[in-house]
């Protein structure tokens, strides 16, 4: 029987209500999403609001801390630990902050998180600095007051150092600590505007936890070079790269200097007649290997204005010793730099006066490397004795002057950085310090953290002309054949026509070139390990002063070349590299009278570890 009206209207309305039973489910889903959202906009509100006061703490923080110095300078313990503890309680706020949920749940929203993650990061780093680096560092800072550490008779009292021993490794651990929260930092991952604020923590962290680790490990042996615990001599040289050497110059110019308990006086002088002595002159007085001699001409080991050809430092060191032990003179140490360096520590120390001249840091280098051989074109002696009261001077306003520590370290360090500054002791915990600082002058013995390929130049014309001269060097590697190709090129800038006898060359008229030829000995030394396969010197070289030989172990050739005024000549070494892990490719060569650029081809940076055997 067909269904009647009422029943089809029953079946109608039967699937009817559980579509009115799923309605509170959807509305309850709708009700908690409605509900998070709400929820996160809350909390979105909240966090924004938080990041606002953990800004103003951190710059209120930093604020406070620009005060810090001056109360150093005035030796204000009390005013300093109340900025102390005012600046802790800002960033112990920030930093409670920022550990909270709130924050660790933002860190896993996407494209937010890791700006959320970079500032509880950096936030805590900067915690960690003020809570555990700021109340030691008074005292730090106090060892780098020059009011503080200057001794009125020239040096410096080293009772601030001392002290700084006992503070160092708690701010070394601060750092350290600080170091592994920003390490957790992925800046690429960051907006702009965050990478800006974060970026300032990271670069500083970056840049200064090394320095801290490096001050905390050598200065306990800093102090005893220092005279700390019995005085000291030390012969320094001032090498001349108008006559251009390996590390830098001819160093006829030098001063002999007393340390005792951080007092240092200027004990003695030298000049380039002071070893010129029959019992000294043409005379070698420290044992070489034969292979490295052959790299040289047979002037190097016997003629102490030679004695920096070589790109060993510890090697020039030692032929120095040697010479001074001939003379009854027992050195401690030996220490290098050029005009160019002196003219970095000048803009720190200030101007000096010479016979009438007054010598800065623009000018010191025309003036000793031109404008003395100019004044004084004949004997050599007024040269000397120029160049010798110019050391004093210079000695006497860098022991007695007041200058910026910090700034004459960050004066060093460019010189550091541009190679015209080495030390060499003979006491291995005090040698150790000179490598860590990078001032050893030591060439490298493996290819582990850098496969350094090394290009220097040598005067062998035997004038002056060098401070004319321009040069760069460019690197580039071939992965395949396992090779780097060095080439260095050199230029004569001469522009004038009235050097005098000391500066025109004496030597290059016999090999063909003219007395305002340079006549350069250009010396490559390999990476460890790697074999010298090619050399090219387009135009050609001298091929009676073609050497070869070993140089701390490593492969090295020289040729030598003639290089006219306004002329450019290039030197190609290429070397084959060891089957064996390889580090970053490094440069080294001889500083000039202006920077050299140094280019590494990005084919270099495939090299890296890519030679396992």
């Amino acid at each position: 029987m067909p269904d009647t009206l009422d029943d089809l209207m029953a079946r109608d309305e039967a699937p009817a209500r559980p579509r009115r039973r799923r309605w509170p489910w959807v509305l309850g889903i709708l009700a908690v999403l409605i509900a998070v959202l709400a929820g996160l906009a809350i909390a979105g509100v909240a966090l924004a609001g938080q990041a606002l006061e953990v800004r103003d703490d951190l710059e209120a923080a930093q604020s406070e801390l620009s005060s810090v110095p001056a109360l150093v300078r005035e030796g204000d313990t009390d005013q300093f630990d109340a900025a102390a503890a005012s600046v802790l309680a800002h960033t112990t706020r920030a930093d409670e902050t920022v550990q909270g949920p709130l924050w660790e749940f933002a860190t896993w929203i996407p494209g937010v998180g890791p700006n959320i993650g970079a500032v509880r990061e950096a936030t805590a780093a900067t915690h960690i600095l003020v809570r555990d680096a700021l109340p030691a560092s008074f005292e730090v800072l106090g060892a780098v007051d020059i009011d503080k550490i200057r001794f009125a008779g020239g040096g410096f009292n080293l009772d601030p150092f001392r002290t700084a021993l006992g503070v160092l490794p708690e701010i070394d651990a601060a750092f350290a600590s600080a170091q592994e929260h920003v390490d957790r930092i992925d800046r690429d991952a960051l907006l702009p505007i965050v990478d800006d604020a974060v970026g300032q923590v990271v670069e500083v962290i970056d840049e200064t936890a090394p320095l801290v680790h490096t001050a905390t490990e050598v200065l306990p042996t800093a102090l005893q070079i220092l005279g700390d615990d019995e005085p000291r001599t030390y012969f320094v040289m001032f090498q001349n790269n108008a006559e251009i050497r390996a590390t830098g110059g001819n160093p006829a110019a030098s001063v002999l200097i007393r340390v005792d308990a951080g007092r240092v006086a200027l004990s003695d002088q030298a000049s380039s007649t002071t070893f010129a002595t029959p019992e000294l002159t043409g005379r070698q007085f420290v044992d070489l290997p034969a292979e490295t001699t052959a790299l040289y001409d047979d002037e190097w080991a016997r003629y102490s204005q030679n004695y920096t050809k070589t790109p060993s430092f510890p090697t020039s060191a030692r032929l120095f010793q040697g010479i001074l032990a001939e003379t009854g003179r027992e050195i401690d140490g030996v220490l290098s730099l050029d005009p160019v360096a002196l003219s970095h520590m000048l803009a720190v120390a200030g101007p000096v006066d010479v016979d009438g001249y007054q010598i800065t840091s623009d000018n010191v280098v025309q003036v000793l490397l031109e404008e003395t051989y100019l004044r004084f074109p004949g004997d050599q002696a007024p040269a000397d004795a120029f160049f010798a009261a110019a050391s004093a001077a210079v000695f006497d306003k860098l022991v007695r002057g007041r200058w910026d520590p910090l700034e004459m370290i960050e004066a060093l360090r460019t010189s550091v950085d541009e190679q015209r500054v080495y030390a060499w002791f003979p006491r291995e915990e005090e040698e150790a310090v000179a490598a860590e600082l990078g001032i050893d002058g030591r060439l490298a013995a493996d290819n582990e953290s850098t496969t350094e390929v090394g290009i220097f130049l040598n005067d062998s014309a035997v004038g002056k002309l060098e401070y004319y001269l321009r040069s760069e060097v460019d690197v580039r590697c071939d992965v395949e054949a396992r090779t780097v190709t060095t080439t260095v090129s050199v230029t004569n800038t001469l522009d004038r026509d009235d050097l005098t006898f000391h500066m025109l060359a004496r030597r290059s008229p016999t090999y063909g070139g003219s007395k305002t030829t340079m006549m350069l000995d250009v010396l490559y030394v390999a990476p460890p390990g790697a074999t010298v396969d090619r050399v090219e010197v387009p135009g050609g070289a001298v091929d009676a002063l073609a050497r070869t030989g070993i140089e701390g172990g490593r492969e090295a050739e020289s040729v030598t070349v003639l290089v006219d005024r306004g002329q450019t000549r290039t030197v190609s070494y290429t070397s084959r590299l060891p089957e064996q892990d390889l580090g970053a490719v490094s440069v080294r060569h001889t500083p000039t009278v202006t920077d050299t650029p140094v280019s590494i081809a990005d084919s270099c940076a495939a090299v890296v570890g890519t030679f396992t055997g």
